[in-house]
């Protein structure tokens, strides 16, 4: 029996090891997959717009215009020129402006010895520039030329019947275009991607890539890359993963390399469960060894330390009988008589229990150590750099603790638990001047003598700023705000925090309503408060505030007599 129940764990943890590998080598491989695909799209439509540029380029050699300052310059008088040069402008700034890849467009017009671009207009013609980005005969796919590290489309306009060579239309390739369209892969820290011309051996950098990541690094022999590749690479001590795909058509090869611990990213909760697992795997193997050799004392050991718990004074003690054996019946009595002597007592012990727990929470809600600590800290820290402040922050700390430790009635005026609140929000303020910003609105006159329970704001301002200020690395903003109409007065407080989803959101409004929950926190405690006071009507709403961060609007009835 032993032998089976540890064959059947070992077997189990085996398996989970082999789920873990297979997890690793699948979450590889989509990330790989996915990687290939995006790449492979990406020089898919790199080269539909190369062939469309191509397309525009060669229908623009038949251009009207273009024909007439090549053959009838020396016959057109001065409106014409200038009326033909303007027409072709247009048209080469229409092919310009027509993909983001294009950086110029320009007609070389060999008769007359001009040039005219999409972005310099009319300027004498280059010949070495000419001769060096004509397309080499026999050269195949998207022909793209090398010129001063850029590359051109070029496409040349011969002379009918043997006559000579009239013009050029050259169409330079904007570099910055591609590097931010090769950003797009930028999508994980560390990772980036090349395009590489193996023409002309041009290497074009995504944007955003790492500098420390090079070329060299990544692959050596890059001309040897095929499509679909995926090669492995140790740079600077950190591992890469290269996926490559070669594009025929334009002679490029476009590497994108993403960091190998991205892949065990998914998976890191998993191989932590996965120890956990073996852990527990064998604990229970241990335990179950050990309670198949005491089977038959652990039951009077059981009763044994059961009555020592009594001794103690533990009448909470319970055996469970789950057999009709001799120890069954024992265990019954025992039991039965632990609850006869456990309810003669049960009500005064309970009581005593009670009334402990309700003056431990109320010695918490009167001082909050950290809060203490920390203005104790600062007060020390302002006390040695001979700050200013130090007398209005001790002030404002004296008022504070003085406020909340009095023994006073249970209601005061509004007025002064607003004051209370200006206070705390005055402390905090000096703790974090360059990180907070709070916003009061006057409080209504007609508001200010009415009777409220104490401690109603100070708990929502804490929340707000635990969530605005010390979770948050934006500077925080707190506001307060009141409303009054015929039914009910309404302080708001809002905060811009960015911790608050929607999941916490709908955890908390249901939290008001939990009726079940023993412990509660600050905002709970005042909205049971507020019913009980004023009704059920009353209370507290939790919404999100248009700033972000949590909306907390407390409404009481003003003409209720407390």
């Amino acid at each position: 029996m032993i032998a089976s129940f540890l064959l059947a764990i070992v077997l189990i943890i085996f398996l989970g090891i082999y789920m873990y590998n297979w997890s690793l080598n699948t979450v590889k491989n989509e990330i790989i997959n996915s990687s290939t695909a995006q790449v492979s799209f990406y020089l898919t439509s790199l080269e539909e717009e190369i062939e469309r540029i191509k397309i525009l380029q060669h229908e623009s050699l038949t251009d009207e215009y273009l024909g007439k300052l090549a053959v009838r310059y020396s016959i057109m008088d001065e409106y014409e020129i200038m009326e033909s040069m303007r027409k072709l402008h247009q048209r080469l700034v229409t092919i310009h402006n027509s993909s983001s890849y294009t950086s110029n467009v320009s007609a070389h017009i060999l008769p007359i010895q001009k040039t005219i671009s999409s972005t310099a207009t009319v300027s004498p013609i280059d010949m070495n520039k000419f001769d060096q980005i004509r397309v080499p005969a026999g050269e195949t796919g998207a022909q793209l030329v090398q010129y001063k590290n850029n590359l051109y489309i070029t496409t040349l306009h011969t002379g009918n019947a043997g006559l000579p060579q009239k013009y050029m239309i050259e169409i330079e390739l904007d570099t910055t275009a591609f590097q931010e369209a090769l950003g797009q892969f930028h999508t994980y820290d560390n990772s980036g991607s090349f395009l590489i011309d193996l023409t002309h051996d041009i290497v074009i950098s995504g944007k955003g890539n790492d500098a420390n990541v090079r070329l060299q690094d990544l692959a050596g022999n890059y001309h040897e890359l095929k499509s679909g590749n995926v090669i492995y690479s140790n740079i600077n001590g950190q591992k890469m993963y290269v996926v490559s795909v070669k594009s025929d058509y334009l002679n490029m090869l476009l590497l994108r390399y993403i960091p190998q611990e991205l892949i065990f990213v998914p998976l890191r909760d998993f191989y932590i469960w996965l120890w956990v697992f073996t852990g527990a795997g064998a604990m229970i193997m241990l335990f179950y060894s050990i309670y198949t050799y005491n089977l038959i004392h652990k039951p009077m050991r059981k009763l044994v330390g059961s009555f020592r718990h009594v001794e103690s004074g533990n009448f909470n003690v319970s055996i469970h009988v789950n057999s009709k054996n001799e120890f069954g019946y024992l265990y019954q009595g025992f039991n039965s008589m632990v609850q006869n002597v456990s309810a003669l007592i049960e009500q005064v012990y309970k009581q005593k229990i009670l009334n402990q727990r309700a003056e431990l929470k109320q010695l918490q809600s009167q001082i909050s150590p950290h809060f203490l600590y920390n203005s104790l800290f600062l007060i020390n820290t302002m006390a040695k750099l001979g700050d200013d402040n130090l007398i209005p922050f001790t002030k404002l700390l004296g008022d504070y603790f003085q406020f909340i430790t009095r023994n006073a009635s249970d209601f005061l005026p509004l007025r002064e638990e607003v004051e209370h609140a200006r206070t705390y929000s005055e402390i905090q303020f000096m703790r974090f001047p360059s990180r907070l910003t709070i916003h009061f609105e006057d409080l209504p006159d007609e508001v200010k003598e009415i009777q409220v329970p104490r401690l109603i704001l100070q708990p929502i301002l804490e929340n707000a700023f635990k969530y605005a200020v010390e979770q948050t690395k934006v500077k925080g903003l707190i506001t307060m705000r009141f409303q009054q109409d015929d039914r009910a007065l309404r302080i708001i407080v809002e905060d811009n925090g960015t911790d608050l989803s929607e999941s916490k959101l709908s955890a908390l409004q249901k939290l008001l309503y939990d009726t079940t929950n023993i412990e509660t926190s600050g905002l709970i405690n005042i909205h049971r408060r507020l019913r009980l006071i004023y009704g059920d009507e009353h209370g507290l709403i939790l919404e999100r505030s248009a700033m972000g961060g949590l909306k907390v609007t407390l409404q009481l009835d003003p003409k209720a007599s407390v």
